[in-house]
């Protein structure tokens, strides 16, 4: 059974395969450092809370080594929606894991 990735809302966007996050396609993103969650370039992207990629005030952000990615995944899914989702206040940031930084342009 497949450790799905949830927005805030309660919907499934990803899953885990050991510590990288994958989308539901199978795409490499990131990856889990403790409670921080990095992309494959290595910069930060937020915080690993109840199976959510959030951004947390309380967070102390750093960049990592990058990783070669890791082969891409068959997907498990498209997962079920949560329940009932409580709102901890936190902002969901897993749309990060897309974005290209100057972190990952330098590393080209």
């Amino acid at each position: 059974m497949a450790m799905y990735v949830y927005s805030t809302e309660g919907e499934p966007i990803g899953f885990l395969f050991e510590t990288c996050i994958y989308d539901l396609e199978g795409t490499p993103l990131g990856r889990i450092v403790g409670s921080r969650v990095h992309r494959i370039d290595g910069s930060y992207a937020g915080e690993w809370f109840k199976e959510m990629v959030v951004d947390r005030p309380t967070a102390r952000p750093r960049s990592i080594p990058p990783i070669v990615a890791p082969e891409p995944r068959t997907p498990p899914g498209t997962g079920t929606r949560r329940r009932v989702v409580v709102d901890y206040g936190y902002a969901d940031s897993f749309q990060r894991l897309y974005e290209v930084t100057a972190f990952s342009q330098a590393a080209e």
